[in-house]
């Protein structure tokens, strides 16, 4: 498409295009952001059992994905232009000025014109078209904002005008001029297709705190509730996706605020500063309300900068405010990796050696920054303002000046911190952050390459630690150690039985009248009451839980000695010996996944009778083992719950 020359973007100072640069880096994160869901798929599935603790790590997971998403949908968004300008539409009841609804009142008998006010449509189309010819313009009565830009298919623009701004029309037109050509700013760029009505970056801010509520609070909530033993583990993948929280915003709120402070500039230019700062006063209060302060700048920062739009102060801010939100994902991510580490069983020493590490081999292996300045450097040369021209007159040199030392600065930042990231002076602990664990947990040896910290928009420190977040072991590499070859990738070994579970034996009188216990085929039982439940291992809770599944059991004995229960958790018992009334069991069942291996062990004591209730005594033990090798480097977990339960059973229907 070839714009209008009004629209084209003329050789003019202006920050750099951040909001594109973070739908680039986006499209560099699909591989490694695919891979990542279907890891998390696999854990949604698992629900019962230890794997109730995984799921909602899982779930944590899920969360943390969720503003990646928000991003791809901004980018598939680019695709179905004309889909998204019918559903803004609808649901903003944007309409055509001609539309039978919007179309102005016919003029009453006997005056010569309908006034003035039914002519503001048609005056806002005409000075849509002046500065930018083929922008339609869409009508309604709704409040609470006053004009957006939004596309209308691939190759149209149109700038929906509301309510507000149609007060403004008949009060202050310059200011409402200015309205406009804000949008218009926007239009110049082509960031209708990233921003505006029906953008998934707005979008992610308007439902991030529901989405955190509904997706942390409410299963970590539960997971505690219950007394489940993975809630500790939990924890540090809690920590981690709160810190996800700001660091997320804080990239795509810098790419949008960078946008709209863009808009303002152009906007100023073409009307004035006052007409916009008047503009602003008197929109801003309406427009800005509620979570849209996070996706447009406050009011009071934005009327300053179109006030001081000259001023060296005011030309750093917009051109660095999105490299200095990307500078501030690192501490973010340390402040979340370095407690997830210490709830992971590491020393405070290991674990902050190893977050300052990560966060220094971050600087260096994040595409992000070598992105930045790279556009850094490229913007001064497509604006035009990176030199001062030899004929450039005396008076206009010091703007000049100013801008080659602003874009100067744009560079010098990220240069910096590459530089920084490229020295040696973060070694991480010798031997792994977990080697001085006190429960002795070993993993094979594991390198990492150097700088290969997290990519595209996220910060190193805090990807590495969300991969191993709900993890009690991590292998690692330290300064001297020799090289070894990336662990493959390998469920863990089936989990070692408890030690210290309590043994049956046989003596118990039966509940029932006594006697031999009858045979000449199957026995079938139902539960009829649950006698007792104690925890082992865990919280009292789990072990309630567990009695609650058994309570509506069906048993069946059969006749080679074994007893089988219709519920997938209780695994197959086999008669070790028998006395009397009493029947001693055991059985173990094992279920694997491709990271994870979960084995449930079971004792039984069962006292019959010729009568129509028996008493069933069970010791019950569950251990759940995750492996996962993540950058090269092994993760694993493992955790246990056991409990006691007894049981009547009747042979009754």
């Amino acid at each position: 498409m070839r714009w209008p020359a009004s629209l084209r973007p003329a050789r003019s100072w202006g920050p750099p295009p951040w909001l594109w640069l973070t739908l680039a880096l986006l499209l560099a994160q699909l591989p490694a952001l695919i891979g990542h869901t279907l890891d998390v798929s696999k854990g949604l599935g698992q629900v019962g059992e230890a794997g109730r603790g995984r799921f909602v790590t899982a779930v944590l997971s899920l969360v943390q994905l969720l503003p990646q998403f928000f991003l791809l949908a901004a980018v598939l968004a680019l695709l179905v232009p004309r889909a998204r300008c019918r559903r803004v539409e609808r649901r903003y009841g944007l309409l055509a000025p001609d539309d039978p609804l919007m179309a102005p009142p016919a003029p009453a008998s006997g005056s010569r014109d309908g006034g003035a006010d039914p002519h503001f449509a048609a005056a806002m189309t005409a000075f849509l078209q002046a500065h930018a010819p083929g922008t339609r313009l869409r009508l309604s009565t709704q409040d609470g904002i006053s004009a957006r830009v939004y596309p209308g298919g691939g190759r149209t623009v149109r700038v929906g005008v509301f309510a507000p701004l149609v007060h403004l029309w008949h009060t202050d037109i310059d200011a409402a001029r200015a309205v406009l050509l804000h949008e218009l700013g926007h239009l110049r760029k082509g960031e209708q297709h990233a921003t505006g009505l029906g953008s998934p970056f707005t979008a992610l801010v308007r439902v991030w705190p529901y989405v955190l509520a509904g997706l942390v609070v409410l299963p970590v909530t539960l997971l505690f509730v219950t007394g489940d033993a993975t809630a500790s583990l939990t924890l540090a993948e809690v920590v981690l996706v709160l810190e996800s929280v700001p660091k997320v915003l804080l990239l795509v709120v810098a790419a949008l605020w960078s946008a709209e402070l863009g808009a303002d500039r152009f906007a100023a230019r073409a009307a004035g500063a006052d007409a916009v700062v008047r503009a602003l006063r008197s929109l801003g209060k309406g427009d800005h309300g509620g979570l849209a302060r996070l996706y447009h700048p406050p009011v009071g920062m934005r009327v300053r900068c179109v006030s001081r739009a000259g001023t060296t102060r005011v030309r750093l801010l917009s051109t660095l405010l999105w490299p200095l939100a990307l500078f501030a994902q690192l501490p973010l991510a340390m402040l979340g990796a370095f407690p997830a580490y210490v709830l992971l069983g590491a020393s405070a020493d290991r674990a902050g050696r190893q977050v300052l590490a990560l966060a220094h081999e971050s600087l260096a292996g994040q595409p992000a920054w070598w992105a930045t300045l790279a556009v850094a450097l490229v913007w001064p040369l497509a604006t035009g303002e990176g030199r001062v021209p030899r004929d450039t007159p005396m008076t206009e040199r010091p703007g000049a000046a100013r801008s080659a030392a602003v874009h100067a600065a744009a560079v010098l930042l990220p240069a910096v911190l590459l530089l920084v990231g490229l020295l040696p002076l973060a070694p991480r602990p010798v031997g792994g952050v977990f080697a001085d664990d006190p429960a002795g947990r070993t993993t094979p040896a594991a390198t990492r390459a150097p700088g290969g910290g997290g990519t595209g928009t996220d910060a190193g420190a805090g990807a590495e630690a969300g991969a191993g977040a709900g993890n009690s072991g991590e292998a690692g590499a330290g300064v001297g150690a020799t090289p070894t070859a990336c662990p493959g990738r390998a469920a863990p070994r089936d989990p070692s039985r408890p030690p210290g579970l309590p043994a049956f034996t046989a003596g118990n009188p039966s509940p029932s009248a006594g006697g031999p216990d009858r045979s000449g085929g199957p026995r079938t039982f139902r539960t009829l009451a649950v006698v007792s439940a104690d925890p082992l291992s865990g919280m009292r809770a789990q072990a309630q839980e567990v009695a609650e599944r058994l309570r509506g059991a069906r048993w069946t004995l059969r006749d080679d000695g074994t007893l089988a229960a219709d519920l997938a958790e209780v695994p197959v018992l086999r008669t070790t010996s028998v006395d009397g009334t009493t029947r001693l069991l055991t059985g173990e069942r094992t279920r694997r996944t491709d990271v994870s291996a979960t084995t449930t062990w079971m004792d039984a004591r069962l006292v019959t009778g010729t009568g129509p209730t028996v008493r069933l005594d069970l010791v019950r033990a569950v251990t759940g083992a995750t492996r996962a090798v993540v950058d090269c480097r092994e993760f694993t977990s493992s955790s246990t719950t056991a409990q006691r339960v007894s049981l009547t059973l009747s042979d009754r229907p």
